[in-house]
């Protein structure tokens, strides 16, 4: 695995970095009557990410193998990086609480690379527009009409971060079937309304009315960047519960009640080594998914199930984390709280847990069979 970039990750994100991203697209209540955002801040991490050469190869993919076939061999179905190097990103960004469009972005390069292309303009971010409402599974795009001059017609719902990034990628399904185009974000005919939403993020109601576009592939590609994407989404996810883990943890060592801190008490610290041992299982299906990726096999199935029990996960830990914290954790000053919120949006993202099931059940009874 390479482990350049995941080291000069780690260390991009240092500890007041991090707590500088975890509130990077925190915005306060309309009724508040404040215009603070933090555009600058997401700016910045979004600059450094690139900078760190998270949206492009590294550096022994992009040479291939030595001439006498010693060196680092690239991995084939990720144009980006290897499947596992890139589970250990998205895992240090759920640490963070990142939110930005780099895992978006990571999905349109497999989108443009399945389709033979390698010209995705990823400096100023890709986000994903593949939702027509909020009930469907993503492995189930919308429908897009096509107007008589190329144009695409339709709506697509919670896309992230579309106002901050250059270009929108839109998979559908047309007359013709399904297809994946890539439209630009700030034209006349693209209309952009946010969300207000529990999560505190950037989700916003995108709507192309006779948007230009252009065609990347036939759409087939998408089952198979839409795996990849769940692999690297469950690793967010086990992130994002380690880092609620960790602040019950530290809360607990540092709470005094009783005159010794209330981690010692068993309720508590059997909880939360409970929730250690289901955050390590969570962790070892995402990065088995993330090997058999590597290696070319067919993980549909390893990566609907890593992701299901990722978000349940997800959702139960940072639960607990608050549990453990009490009032304090539901100030929107703690950190707790931007926890429990993102995981009530992250762990529906690509698809819910219920649905996860519902599409691996026919991959079930072939393996039965």
């Amino acid at each position: 695995m390479t482990t350049t970039r995941v080291h000069a990750l780690a260390e991009f994100l240092d500890p007041d970095l991090t707590a500088m991203v975890r509130r990077m697209a925190y915005r306060p209540r309309p009724d508040t009557g404040s215009t603070d955002d933090n555009p600058a801040i997401r700016a910045m991490i979004w600059q450094g990410l690139v900078g760190l050469g998270l949206t492009g190869p590294p550096p022994d993919a992009a040479a291939g193998p030595a001439a006498d076939g010693a060196g680092p061999a690239p991995v084939a179905d990720s144009p980006v990086g290897g499947h596992e190097e890139l589970v250990t990103v998205a895992e240090q960004l759920g640490v963070a609480l990142y939110q930005g469009p780099l895992l978006d972005t990571l999905t349109a390069a497999d989108l443009f690379h399945h389709a033979g292309r390698r010209d995705l303009p990823v400096d100023g971010g890709v986000a994903l527009a593949v939702r027509a409402d909020g009930a469907a599974s993503p492995a189930e795009p919308g429908a897009l009409t096509v107007g008589p001059t190329g144009g695409i017609h339709g709506e697509r719902r919670f896309v992230g971060f579309a106002t901050e990034v250059d270009h929108l990628l839109v998979v559908g399904t047309t007359d013709d079937g399904p297809r994946i185009a890539l439209v630009p974000r700030d034209h006349p005919t693209v209309t952009i309304r946010r969300h207000e939403e529990l999560g505190q993020g950037e989700l916003h109601h995108v709507r192309l009315a006779g948007t230009p576009a252009v065609w990347t592939g036939d759409g087939t590609g998408w089952s198979r960047a839409l795996t990849a994407a769940r692999i690297r989404q469950a690793g967010y996810l086990v992130g994002l519960a380690r880092g609620a883990h960790d602040l019950a943890v530290a809360y607990a060592r540092e709470r005094q009640q009783f005159g010794q801190p209330i981690g010692r008490f068993q309720a508590i610290a059997f909880r939360l080594a409970e929730l250690s041992i289901h955050l390590d299982a969570a962790r070892l299906l995402t990065r088995d998914a993330a090997r058999d990726a590597d290696q070319g096999r067919d993980t549909r199935f390893a990566a609907a199930r890593c992701l299901a029990t990722a978000a349940d996960l997800a959702r139960t830990m940072t639960t607990e984390a608050l549990q453990v914290q009490g009032a304090s954790g539901l100030v929107n000053d703690h950190d707790a709280q931007l926890f429990h919120r993102r995981a009530a949006i992250e762990s529906l993202w690509l698809g819910s847990p219920t649905q996860l099931r519902a599409e691996v059940l026919p991959l079930l009874r072939e393996q039965l069979r």
